[in-house]
């Protein structure tokens, strides 16, 4: 049991109304990758590393299991032991996220109370910031930078875009004014610190940006200056309890239905981009918040589409090149061991692509006139922007372009070292494309595009296969285990895992009359068995009686943890009948009674071998140790 838990348990009113609440994908997807595979979600544990995911998802239990590392448990185990919290500390958190009163806390509510008041006074910096922009004088450069982009009144109110006055303390007196403190309007990012003390406005002559979280809540700010001299020009609100940049999206709020609907992402890197996009009718876009591409923020876009379809829409300078190529990176690491990037169109190979199942697509968007998104939709329009969309070409194809115009560009007329060069780039590519005829295709392609033999180049292609360390096909979980005492330990959760075996024809309560009598050795099969006794004739189906025992174990994550392990156990023996049930149970009653013996006849031989061989204590222990053996001969005849 948690033992930080003080007081009694939550009521079970609440517990149950937050679990029914709780949707364990969603909630395992905000930190880790998942693939369906079957009825079940795959992917790499958390909480330990691994390249070959081991960590499977069970919607219709809303359970979670890894069998690499051995931890498992409900939405709440995975909240507690991703976020380091104790049983109370989660309860209260989510309590306070759906609007619950949860009983005797027994913990400070600071840390969420903070968090609320961030997100109210983030709110009224907003409403200010707004009235500010479309009523105050001094705001017409403002206004007219923005009419200038195209952005109107509807788009103003959509983003709550606002302006913040050239003054030092015009947010502190009219926040403080609402009797909101000063370490309140620090704390929120909203203020510096003054040398010598006190504070000022943090965002100055500025066009504010709000930045919301996927649920629409105010956590931070982005600001544009207006006035050259202003560095920098664009100032973002620092972390905060609420804030971090590197786990938030801009627009995510704005845009996830979108992206829901076209099973698509667009990646931009600048507030005003995403927003010209808005303007302009594409509406799957999100940026970045002046920072690189995460893993988190993979994770989080991951979540809105099934397909995790994702074009890369950066600028075409150098530094655009850059960061297109360390985001796909990014994408490609936090997909390591669910499957392969696609790396091939549908109508290039029709019979190949009908075999490939892809993990993720990867496209990049591209103007050949080097303008940005917001120019380019501002000068060329939404429809000429769509073809883009329709045509980007994928990230395999992007990479291999990008390599052979730029030398092509350069010369006209390569030399064999620059073309040896060239394809040096290019091979670590082909050898990621594990579909031998798209391969050949692009190897075949590429030879005559470059003026190579293209045997030379399939020959150096091979080569490199060779050197290259391949994915491994996912091996099948078993639970099989060589250490006896382990056999031991699973024997007796297969015996009780048998009530969770989910078939009409053998209810808990049926499942119970081969059981009854039976007791565990572990601890927390004990726990289990005695409550499984205590409820047994109130639940009529197995799903009845998992919820039930989740429920009473509660915050009893050791229990959990086992609860979830049986539940595993139980998916290879929902077949069986009635004859194969009984036979079942026997032999592993067998095995459990002989095991027993066998240990007791260890412990008495080594205690014999511990005394002298010709006292009497020794001569007794012989005895004994005589009469297991016998029994051990008759329980196997």
């Amino acid at each position: 049991m948690d033992k930080k838990f003080s007081g009694k348990p939550a009521s079970s009113d609440v517990v149950e109304e937050i679990k029914n609440r709780l949707d364990i994908v969603d909630t395992v997807s905000e930190h880790v990758l998942l693939k369906k595979s079957g009825r079940n979600y795959w992917g790499c544990c958390p909480f330990h590393k691994e390249k070959t995911p081991s960590f499977s998802v069970n919607p219709e239990k809303g359970i979670y299991k890894c069998f690499g590392c051995g931890e498992g448990g409900d939405a709440i185990s995975f909240l507690m032991k991703i976020n380091n919290t104790s049983f109370w500390e989660t309860m209260t958190a989510l309590a306070q996220k759906f609007g619950l009163e949860l009983p005797q806390a027994g913990v400070s509510k600071e840390s969420t109370d903070l968090k609320n008041r961030i997100v109210e006074v983030n709110e009224a910096a907003v409403r200010f910031y707004k009235k500010q922009l479309l009523e105050n004088p001094e705001a017409k450069q403002a206004r007219d930078y923005l009419e200038k982009r195209g952005i109107g009144r509807d788009v103003i109110e959509e983003f709550n875009l606002g302006f913040a006055p050239d003054s030092y303390d015009a947010l502190i007196k009219h926040l403080s004014a609402a009797k909101n403190d000063y370490e309140l309007l620090f704390k929120a990012g909203l203020t510096s610190e003054k040398t010598g003390g006190g504070y000022v406005d943090r965002f100055r002559n500025r066009i504010m940006i709000p930045i919301q979280n996927d649920k629409g809540d105010f956590i931070a700010f982005g600001a544009r200056a207006l006035s050259d001299s202003q560095q920098p020009k664009y100032l973002n609100s620092p972390d905060t309890p609420v804030f971090n940049k590197s786990r938030s999206l801009f627009a995510l709020y704005q845009a996830k239905e979108a992206i829901r609907e076209q099973d698509s992402v667009i990646l931009m890197e600048g507030y005003f981009d995403v927003i010209s996009a808005h303007v302009h009718g594409i509406k799957n876009v999100v940026a970045m918040l002046g920072t690189a591409l995460t893993e988190q923020h993979v994770k989080i876009i991951a979540r809105y589409t099934d397909s995790r379809k994702i074009y890369l829409a950066f600028d075409s300078d150098e530094a655009g090149i850059a960061a297109t190529n360390r985001g796909a990176e990014v994408i490609r690491s936090a997909f390591t061991g669910l499957g392969e990037i696609r790396n091939f169109d549908e109508s290039f190979v029709d019979a190949a692509s009908k075999n490939d199942r892809t993990v993720c697509e990867i496209r990049v968007i591209t103007t050949k006139t080097g303008k940005d998104p917001d120019e380019f939709l501002r000068t060329e329009g939404a429809e000429a922007y769509r073809k883009l969309i329709e045509n980007a070409p994928l990230l395999i194809d992007y990479s291999i372009n990008r390599i052979i115009n730029e030398n092509e560009q350069e010369k006209k007329n390569l030399t064999p070292q620059e073309k040896a060069d060239i394809i040096s780039e290019i091979i670590p590519l082909l050898a990621e494309i594990h579909n031998s005829i798209i391969r050949d295709e692009y190897v075949r392609h590429i030879a005559d595009r470059i003026g190579i033999n293209e045997e030379s180049l399939r020959t150096e292609v091979n080569k490199s296969l060779r050197n290259v360390t391949t994915h491994q096909k996912k091996k099948k979980i078993s639970l099989t285990v060589a250490n006896r005492h382990q056999q031991y330990v699973l024997a007796q959760k297969n015996l009780l895992s048998l009530y969770f075996i989910h078939t009409e024809k053998f209810p808990p309560l049926c499942i119970n009359r081969y059981l009854k009598g039976l007791t565990f050795e572990e601890t927390n099969l004990e726990t289990i068995r005695r409550v499984i006794e205590d409820i047994i004739e109130e639940v009529t189906s197995s799903d009845e009686l998992f919820q039930k025992l989740m429920s009473r174990l509660s915050d009893n994550e050791e229990a959990k943890k086992v609860l979830t392990d049986l539940i595993y156990c139980a998916e290879d023996k929902k077949d069986l009948n009635a004859f194969a049930i009984e036979q079942f149970v026997k032999d592993h009653i067998n095995f459990l009674k002989m095991y027993e013996l066998s240990e007791a006849h260890n412990k008495l031989r080594n205690e014999y071998y511990e005394n002298d061989k010709d006292d009497e204590s020794s001569l007794l222990h012989q005895q004994k140790v005589r009469e297991l053996i016998r029994q051990r001969q008759l329980g196997n005849s």
